[in-house]
């Protein structure tokens, strides 16, 4: 009678470990948890990015302020990319594409800048901090002559800093 007691308990107790597991693995993948959550507000916000009108498809900010973009047109028409800025927290924008880039479709433009110098800081310390920018761009259709300006609608620019 008193191992049928002992055999119960020790099933209650596989059972709720069990369910504890499953919880933290949910918890985790839904990024509940911060630690886990901030690679996916990277790769979440590389993703939109890269699938934008103009496309962010590829940047590195290092810690000695370098940083790199890479744009693309993913628009049916050639676009005239006149100007891209980049705003970190409080600091003014820094203008990182000035020189206008006519863009084919598919086509990509590469723009290297030093962040710090003309904004005051890029949030990059050291490596492996993260850092978040507010991107505004602004284009000309070049069949329509219509000019954008897009900012991603609230989407910053999310990633960790390179060497």
């Amino acid at each position: 009678m008193f191992w049928k007691k002992g055999q119960t308990a020790t099933e209650y107790l596989i059972i709720l470990a069990v369910v504890i597991i499953i919880a933290l693995i949910t918890v985790g993948v839904l990024g509940g948890l911060p630690s886990l959550s901030g690679s996916t507000d990277a790769r979440t916000s590389a993703t939109y990015w890269s699938t934008a009108d103009i496309g962010i498809n590829s940047y590195a900010v290092s810690a000695s302020t370098n940083a790199t973009f890479v744009f693309k047109n993913n628009l049916r028409n050639s676009v005239t990319l006149n100007s891209v800025k980049v705003k970190t927290g409080n600091n003014a924008d820094t203008t990182v594409l000035s020189t206008a880039s006519k863009l084919g479709t598919g086509k990509t433009v590469t723009a290297s800048y030093n962040l710090t110098a003309a904004a005051g800081g890029n949030g990059c310390a050291t490596a492996g901090d993260s850092f978040a920018y507010v991107v505004t761009m602004n284009y000309t259709d070049s069949v329509t002559g219509a000019t954008y300006t897009f900012n991603g609608d609230g989407n910053q620019l999310k990633g960790t800093c390179a060497n």
